[in-house]
């Protein structure tokens, strides 16, 4: 058997090709494996960070519209992030193997020579982009809650960016693990006290606050959206470390069913109390004091470990991809060698001058997003599907894929047309 086979399936009846047995071929043990629990626990670390922080642009600009258009990005993504991992695996003489590694893999198998590359500059965009918004939160915080020290807000960003230089030093998931129990333990403080807040204040809830629209501004709020949903490029990942990973599907589904609730939980709640008062940021919502500037440092410690998951992916995309001076191998610590640690701290740095220095950062990441976030999580991930089990896919399926490919065009070419008319109007008439 090749190398690149690290899990064979032997389906030996129709229960058990539903539920096979994994063997796996590979050097980790069922000790540093994950359980099926701490698979779902980093699922929802990778949608919780961002849509806890600003779900009320989401709500303000969107109201009825923007829960419709949750939900179904939220089914659409979860769908998308099982067929990829399903994309990992082919069938040889009745034998399932798992013969791709990552995205990078699929990409490579759709379109041999092109595919890989396609999806390494679509994915990278996206993740720098995607964690930029973190320190961007941060200083919009900071510069919120103490608004006494008269700091501009390019200046708390820079400041508070200095927390995220650290994770230059990430070497491997298990550094990471620990910051998506941190980030968990902070979000839910976070709704927790804010659920009561809007109880306190029941008297302010009108559910007639929920049909404002804006549709100048709504199609940018898809592009945050979409950003927060953005777990398609950890799945493979996350999937190659369970030890029963047969059951990454269900993971996948009760994760985003979780989240999903939670958000639209959160998104209605805190709408109906604060709007049409209501700030991008959610904990910006609450009467300053020292209340929302505890819940604020919650919220920046929350942004801070959420950062970590993406940021350590960017680093396995770059320096895995044989395409960078910094090319990693596993069995060394040239994580700390000169070049590479020259490259993640270009790579820090760029998200945090891009979050201080760009003050229209939200609609350039639906303008970008609007290309890579929506191709790797809807697209690609349906069209590779359909080529690599096209002899195989029931016509339900097909037709899914199929839906799923016209929703993202659709979505890609309005959020491109509307993203671009707001970018040129805070270059043109600085209305940002």
């Amino acid at each position: 058997m090749s190398e690149n086979v690290s899990e064979v399936k032997q389906p030996q009846t129709i229960n058990e090709e539903k539920q096979p047995k994994i063997v796996k071929n590979n050097a980790k043990t069922d000790e540093t494996l994950t359980t099926t629990l701490e698979a779902v626990l980093t699922v929802c670390n990778t949608i919780q960070g961002l849509p806890i922080l600003i779900i009320p642009y989401v709500f303000k600009t969107g109201g009825w519209w923007a829960l419709l258009a949750l939900l179904i990005i939220a089914s659409f993504s979860s769908y998308t992030s099982i067929i990829l991992v399903r994309s990992l695996y082919e069938v040889k003489n009745g034998v399932k193997l798992r013969v791709r590694q990552n995205y990078l893999d699929i990409g490579d198998a759709f379109w041999k020579g092109g595919g890989r590359m396609l999806v390494f500059v679509a994915m990278v965009i996206q993740l720098i982009f995607v964690s930029t918004m973190y320190p961007f939160i941060v200083g919009a915080m900071f510069n919120k809650s103490f608004p006494e020290a008269n700091i501009p807000l390019w200046a708390w960003t820079l400041i508070g960016g200095l927390a995220f230089l650290p994770n230059s030093l990430l070497k491997d998931l298990s550094q990471v693990a620990w910051t998506g129990v941190v980030a968990m333990g902070c979000a839910s403080i976070i709704f927790i006290c804010l659920f009561i807040y809007c109880l306190m204040h029941f008297y302010k809830w009108d559910i007639d606050k929920m049909h404002n629209y804006q549709s100048l501004d709504f199609p940018n709020a898809i592009g945050i959206l979409v950003a927060c949903f953005f777990s398609q490029p950890f799945a493979p990942f996350i999937e190659s470390t369970m030890k029963r990973p047969e059951r990454f599907e269900s993971a996948v589904k009760l994760s985003y069913f979780v989240m999903t609730s939670v958000i639209v939980f959160i998104g209605v709640v805190s709408h109906i109390t604060f709007y049409p008062n209501s700030d991008n940021l959610l904990t910006n919502n609450l009467p300053s004091g020292i209340f929302r500037q505890t819940l604020n440092s919650i919220a920046a410690v929350l942004a801070f470990t959420s950062y970590t998951l993406p940021m350590f992916m960017l680093f396995e995309v770059v320096e895995k991809s044989h395409l960078t001076l910094s090319s990693i191998k596993k069995d060394t610590l040239s994580i700390y060698s000169f070049q590479t640690q020259v490259t993640r701290l270009t790579i820090l740095f760029s998200t945090v001058i891009m979050a201080a220095f760009i003050p229209w950062f939200i609609y350039l990441l639906a303008f970008v997003g609007s290309f890579t976030g929506i191709s790797l999580e809807f697209i690609f991930p349906a069209l590779f599907h359909m080529k690599i089990y096209c002899a195989e896919l029931k016509h339900i399926e097909f037709a899914i894929d199929v839906i799923i490919v016209f929703f993202g065009v659709l979505t890609m070419t309005i959020s491109f047309i509307v993203s671009w008319v707001s970018l040129y109007a805070c270059f043109t008439e600085d209305v940002c």
